[in-house]
């Protein structure tokens, strides 16, 4: 008993049919499947002869507009067809070479799918002479074998993009000393001076090196350098703006740490008088007692008093002192 699919069995009889329209699409007497799969795959094989020829479209048909020479180009697979089939690829083209290009066919992911009526993806090239022609055509391989880079955005790519910018590095050059935060005085109250001068300019600007707190991804700790303010910026003439903005702003800080400095060294310097006086007039306070004994048991009871007296006397001064009081 046979086993035969449905598909595998031979069409109905002549006499079986109902009229010419049945006998049309009769499929020939013991045709298999695999001899309809290879019918397609000739005329897939037919298709792409017709793209591998170079004279006449594609299409088979003569555009009325076309001019005398006419070429055909397949971009079906062709990674740069996404330039090649813009409105302003082929209008350049149009303008350096004199000849018409159109985008013609259907873009299909497996090209075995194409039709004759709708071939695969491909330029369409209209000239009125042969020079034209040549130059459009090789004007169209050079855009095809053009390096487009990456379809999808790489991130690395684009930190390696980020760090050809222009860039400054402007040291600060100020010591850090007491009631005096450097790092604080530069960036402003909530980072005003510094966002005054990246919205001015439109480039980034960051404090970096010892003390900034600014940790390098790579190393993972600060900047083995002295404190800098670091620029950057697409445009250099801007990262040149900005970096006299900041060379503004460290003067008016270098100012303004230098009179902090000469406050401190002032307040110093009284210190230390107040701490010579205390030291002669204890001297001079034990001398006297030393040589009167009477004096010495008389003052027993207020000698730790009148000492005390003394050291607050001499603290109030240092005090009015510092205050300028």
């Amino acid at each position: 008993m046979s086993s035969k699919r449905k598909w595998d069995q031979a069409g109905p009889e002549p006499g079986e049919a109902d009229g010419p329209s049945a006998k049309a699409t009769k499929v020939e007497d013991g045709k298999t499947a695999s001899e309809a799969a290879a019918a397609a795959a000739a005329i897939a094989a037919k298709i792409a002869a017709q793209f591998a020829n170079s004279g006449g479209p594609i299409s088979g048909t003569k555009d009325p507009h076309d001019g005398d020479y006419t070429h055909d180009i397949d971009i079906n697979d062709v990674r740069n067809r996404y330039l090649l089939t813009k409105g302003a690829t082929q209008q350049q083209i149009h303008d350096e070479t004199g000849a018409s290009v159109s985008t013609k066919g259907v873009w299909y992911p497996d090209r075995s799918k194409a039709t004759e009526k709708d071939p695969p993806l491909y330029l369409h090239i209209s000239a009125t002479s042969k020079e034209m022609l040549d130059k459009a055509v090789a004007k169209i391989n050079e855009l095809m074998a053009l390096d487009m880079g990456p379809l999808v955005e790489d991130k690395t790519s684009r930190v390696r993009e980020r760090r050809k910018w222009p860039e400054e590095k402007i040291p600060i050059g100020i010591d850090s000393i007491r009631n005096f935060n450097v790092r604080a005085k530069v960036v402003g109250p909530q980072g005003m001076f510094v966002k005054y001068i990246q919205q001015e300019t439109g480039t980034r600007v960051q404090i970096k090196g010892q003390g900034s707190g600014f940790v390098d991804q790579e190393t993972g700790h600060e900047h083995d350098e002295p404190m800098f303010i670091h620029v950057t910026g697409p445009d250099e003439q801007q990262v040149q703006r900005a970096k006299a903005l900041t060379e503004d702003l460290l003067e008016v800080v270098r100012a303004e740490h230098a009179k902090m400095k000469t406050v401190l060294q002032q307040q110093q310097m009284e210190l230390h008088q107040a701490q010579a006086q205390y030291a002669a007039y204890s001297a001079y306070g034990v001398c006297m007692l030393h040589s009167c004994p009477s004096l010495l048991r008389a003052s027993s009871l207020w000698h730790s008093s009148c000492l005390y007296a003394i050291l607050v006397c001499i603290f109030m001064r240092c005090m009015c002192s510092r205050f300028h009081i």
